[in-house]
């Protein structure tokens, strides 16, 4: 029989039961019933079904609770009972692997779902955005794999290939080529008018272009909260140097961009 889809809080619920048991077993106290005998739980609410639990002294029910629903390190709930209630050693295998665990037969990693519910595959979690867009992703590690080229003006135009150097123009176009959004590279007063970069902030990445300044014409991003820039001007953020990630830069100097860009759709 296949498991029942659970919801994410029954699965909290399942892991504190199981955490809890395995630490009576370690400390060699007998293991108390979940639930008084018979009674029936509720769905979310995390107990463990009657039918799987047993008074404190008693036999538990053989397979009432499987690996599928336990996760304890390839070691049946059941048989932990067992031993623990019969006064023998816990078998070896009975270490908790936390959120890699099976719960209700459902992983709670690697993007499998609970109840329906999608659980983000590793990697793909933001501390600032929450759930990243993939283009969002690939941008990001395009910008850190070219952190540490040098500042060379031109550089970045001749194409996508490997660059000597950036400038800051060249370096903002490879990143914006990885997540699918330019064809060629750009430079500072050509950016704005691509098809596919639109006015003011975006919700992932922004774009700082400064095309009013002549000579002193640049262009930073930001994607994620991660600012990024090749040149520029130096300051207690950083910069001023070749391609690198710099602080959040103060108001003062976002301002001196007078366009604010950003991909559509990010």
């Amino acid at each position: 029989m296949s498991a029942s889809p659970i919801g994410i809080d029954t699965a909290l619920g399942r892991i504190q039961q199981i955490e809890s048991l395995q630490q009576q077993l370690v400390a060699g106290a007998p293991v108390a019933a979940a639930t008084p005998a018979g009674a029936a739980t509720g769905v979310g609410t995390g107990a463990i079904p009657a039918a799987a639990t047993a008074p404190a002294g008693a036999t538990a029910p053989a397979g009432a609770l499987t690996n599928a629903a336990a996760g304890l390190g390839g070691t049946s709930f059941a048989t932990l009972l067992a031993a623990a209630q019969s006064g023998t050693s816990a078998p070896a295998a009975t270490a908790f692997t936390g959120p890699t665990a099976l719960v209700g037969g459902a992983s709670l990693s690697g993007g499998a779902a609970l109840s329906g519910v999608p659980v983000p595959a590793a990697g793909e979690l933001s501390g600032v955005s929450g759930v990243l867009p993939p283009a969002v992703t690939t941008m990001r590690a395009a910008a850190d794999a070219l952190v540490g080229k040098p500042y060379v003006w031109g550089g970045g135009h001749s194409g996508w290939g490997p660059q000597p150097g950036y400038d800051c123009s060249g370096f903002v176009s490879a990143v914006l080529h990885a997540g699918g959004y330019l064809s060629v590279p750009q430079d500072t007063q050509t950016l704005p008018s691509v098809t596919g970069i639109a006015a003011g902030p975006g919700q992932f990445v922004t774009i700082y272009d400064r095309t009013d300044a002549g000579s002193a014409d640049h262009v930073i991003i930001d994607i994620d909260g991660q600012f990024y820039e090749s040149g520029g001007e130096s300051g207690s953020w950083g910069g001023g140097g070749g391609v690198a990630r710099i602080a959040t830069p103060p108001a003062s100097y976002l301002a001196s961009f007078n366009l604010v860009l950003h991909p559509a759709g990010l």
